[in-house]
C-alpha cells in the first residue's frame, strides 16, 4: 500500500491539499513503513499555472466531474490513501471516485497522522470539506 500525505516540508501537514507544494509518500508493508519518498506537486492545477478561481484553481468546483481534477489523480495515481488537512469537497469526491481511500485529518504533523493512519486511530473529519 502507498500513502501520500499533503505536506508543506515533509513534516507539517498542509492546510489545503490542492495548494500542498509536496506529497510525502510512504510504501507500507505489514502496517510499517518501509520507504518514503517526497514528489512536488507539480499536477496541482494551483502549481501548473491555472488561475485561481476563488479557492479552487480547477474551476470546476462542485461539477463532481472526475475529469476536473484529473492532473491530481494521475499524479497520485499509485497511492491508495491520502491524507490532508483540509480540501475541497469536489477533489475529495473526485479523488474517491477513483479509488483513493481520502483522510482529512486534524492532525497538524504528517507522523502523527501517518501513525494514527497505521493504527487505525486516525479520524477522518469529512466535515472539514468546504
Amino acid at each position: 500500500m502507498r500513502i501520500a500525505v499533503a505536506t508543506e516540508n515533509g513534516e507539517e501537514i498542509s492546510r489545503h491539499f490542492g495548494r500542498s507544494p509536496f506529497f510525502a509518500v510512504f510504501d507500507i508493508e505489514d502496517n510499517k513503513i518501509v520507504g518514503q519518498t517526497m514528489r512536488q506537486n507539480t499536477f496541482s492545477q494551483h502549481f501548473r499555472g491555472g488561475q485561481d478561481h476563488g479557492h479552487h484553481g480547477e474551476g470546476h468546483h462542485g461539477s463532481g466531474d472526475p475529469h476536473s481534477h484529473r492532473s491530481l489523480i494521475e499524479g497520485l495515481s499509485d497511492c491508495t490513501v491520502v491524507i490532508s488537512h483540509g480540501m475541497g469537497r469536489s477533489a475529495w469526491e473526485d479523488l474517491r471516485a477513483a479509488g483513493k481511500d481520502m483522510i482529512v485529518t486534524d492532525e497538524t504533523k504528517v507522523k502523527d497522522a501517518l501513525d494514527r493512519y497505521l493504527a487505525g486511530t486516525l479520524v477522518n473529519r469529512v466535515d472539514k470539506l468546504h
